[in-house]
Order: structure tokens, then C-alpha cells, then sequence
């Protein structure tokens, strides 16, 4: 399986219309024969990010799904009409192709089962995107596997919700996409307004730097009728 991520940059003011085409017309265009299911949708949490951006991410069955969907895309049929009509919303999109990490929590989804909603209020997720040394990709993957998630777990502060790699040609090669979920917003709150506790060695703040040196991070809270919450 694979996954589509995506970044919307919307028109000024008209961030509702495009949500609410991108839900009514392009989810159901997308999830047709149950090829694709959109997961998530983002908006930036007020005051952490770009104006009028959406993030969307999406799993996609397999390659071949992907290649029809952007045949549809490219070619002519309501996938397309939606694509030329967007464009008076939406200014740009940047995607690409994502691949789970081996210990990523998710890997697969259900393609094949009714839709689904989750119950409750939307989630805050931190959203950050790591950018490797040369020749460390794998080696941080695995880092953050080995280090990184049993710490967070251990702390139950956030939940590691998946870890991907770009995939080779659609994207920056030396990237990762680290999504998780604030399950005690008092304490991370106490991280935004105090800032990040001396580390220890061992630790990851320590063991990071030994494959990573940049990283960046937003702060995303779900649509209120996403997918996942």
C-alpha cells in the first residue's frame, strides 16, 4: 500500500468552498471501486502555519490504482473536469507519494470496508518532516523506530500515529514524515510555552543528531467530518 500526501494552498477566504468540493466531489471520485480512502484532513492549528493551507493523506491501493488515478487526473472525466474547476480555489498542491516505514503503526488500511467517521472532538496532530544526512535515510528510519517510538510511547504524551519515507521520483529523497497525535494537551502545551527539556545521552533529542540535524513541524487539527480525527 501506498499513501498521498498532500498540500493545498487555497485562495484567500475561500478555504469552506474548496473543502467542501475536495469532500463532496473528489473523496468519492478517488475512493471509486475502493482504489483509495482519504485518511485525513487537515487544517493548520491558528497561529502555527500558512494561511488558507490544507493537508490532506490519503492510502492508495497499490501503484496501478495510482497510475489510474492520475491517467483520470490527466486525461478527461470527472476526475479532471474537478481538477480544472479547483483551480479557481486552489491556487497550488504540492504531492507526494509516501511508503510506511517498516515499524509504522500504519501500513495498510481497509479499502474495502463501508466508510467510517470516528466519534469525538477533532485531534491535534504534530506533523513533522525530518530531512536526513545523505546516506542516513534508512539508518534514521530506524532510529526513530528503535529510540524514538518507545520513548514517546513510554511518555504518553503523543501518540505515534505513522512514519513514511518518500517514494523514489516523487518527491525529496532524503525525507521523512513523522505524524503524531498530542493525547495530553496540558503537557504539550507546557513543551510550547517552556520549550524542549535538557536530553540526556541516549535520549532522542541526542541520538537524532547523529542522523538529522533539521526538521520541521506543524501543528494540524482535524476537519470535523476527516476521515480519522
Amino acid at each position: 500500500m501506498i499513501f498521498l500526501h498532500e498540500t493545498h494552498e487555497i485562495s484567500g477566504g475561500r478555504i469552506s468552498e474548496f473543502e467542501e468540493s475536495f469532500r463532496r466531489e473528489w473523496q468519492p471520485l478517488v475512493e471509486a471501486d475502493g482504489r483509495a480512502r482519504l485518511l485525513w484532513y487537515w487544517h493548520h492549528t491558528h497561529g502555527t502555519g500558512p494561511s488558507y493551507q490544507a493537508v490532506t493523506l490519503s492510502a492508495v491501493r497499490d501503484w496501478q490504482a495510482w497510475g489510474t488515478i492520475a491517467a483520470e487526473v490527466a486525461g478527461a472525466g470527472k476526475l479532471a473536469d474537478w481538477s480544472a474547476e479547483i483551480g479557481a480555489v486552489r491556487r497550488e498542491v504540492t504531492s507526494k507519494i509516501l511508503l510506511p516505514a517498516p515499524w509504522s503503526p500504519i501500513r495498510e488500511a481497509d479499502l474495502a470496508a463501508p466508510p467510517a467517521k470516528e466519534d469525538g472532538p477533532p485531534g491535534i496532530y504534530l506533523h513533522d518532516t525530518g530531512w536526513p544526512f545523505p546516506g542516513r535515510l534508512h539508518s534514521y528510519v530506524r532510529a526513530l523506530g528503535e529510540v524514538y517510538y518507545p520513548q514517546v510511547r513510554r511518555s504518553q504524551m503523543i501518540s505515534v500515529e505513522g512514519c513514511w519515507m518518500v517514494a523514489a521520483g516523487t518527491g525529496r529523497h532524503h525525507e521523512v514524515v513523522l505524524l503524531q497525535r498530542v493525547l495530553d494537551w496540558q503537557r504539550f502545551s507546557h513543551l510550547l510555552t517552556d520549550g524542549e527539556a535538557a536530553s540526556r545521552a541516549g535520549e532522542w533529542m541526542q541520538e537524532g543528531l547523529r542522523h538529522r540535524d533539521r526538521w520541521e513541524s506543524k501543528l494540524l487539527r482535524s476537519a470535523s467530518w476527516s476521515p480519522r480525527r
